[in-house]
């Protein structure tokens, strides 16, 4: 997997791989960078993206496995990319593409046939479709007003082909 260097436009290799209790303190102290208290997930499978050469942080995950056979899916908890990748000034590209990819995989690895969904923020509810292929899903109940965000099978395949191999 590639992040692209936004100024020089080249790829480099980036890793995917659970965080750490020294990963979570470095989080927490670097306010500025990450806006959530990841601190709150320390119990819970959170994952952080970092390029090959560097320790630096650069976007983090939150999964649950829901094997229970009315859900069996991946959810997308949480996820944030560092403050100083996102909007026009951003440093690095594909952040939070691999991420997703990252879950879909995990998704047909576990059992659940690639079936991967989130709760989206408002302001992100059109990115996912357009972006990722994720089929919007309205109002299920009041925990959920804005619905959720689901990819299935063919749509996880397409996202880790472009993004993770």
């Amino acid at each position: 997997m590639t992040l692209t260097n936004c100024a020089t436009e080249e790829n480099h290799e980036a890793v995917i791989e659970p965080i750490t209790a020294k990963d979570l303190k470095i989080v927490k102290k670097s306010k500025d960078r990450f806006a959530f208290d990841w601190s709150i997930y320390k119990d819970q499978e959170v994952y952080k993206l970092r390029l090959k050469t560097s320790d630096l942080i650069l976007g983090l995950m939150c999964l649950i496995d829901h094997a229970d056979p009315e859900t069996n899916a991946i959810e997308i908890e949480l996820l944030e990319v560092s403050t100083e990748n996102t909007r026009s000034t951003k440093k690095w590209d594909r952040i939070g593409c691999c991420l997703i990819a990252y879950a879909c995989r995990e998704s047909f690895k576990r059992g659940h046939g690639g079936h991967v969904f989130l709760t989206p923020k408002s302001y992100l509810l059109e990115v996912y479709p357009q972006k990722y292929g994720f089929i919007h899903v309205p109002m299920t109940s009041l925990a959920r007003p804005l619905g959720f965000m689901v990819a299935f099978d063919e749509i996880s395949r397409k996202l880790i082909k472009k993004y993770l191999d």
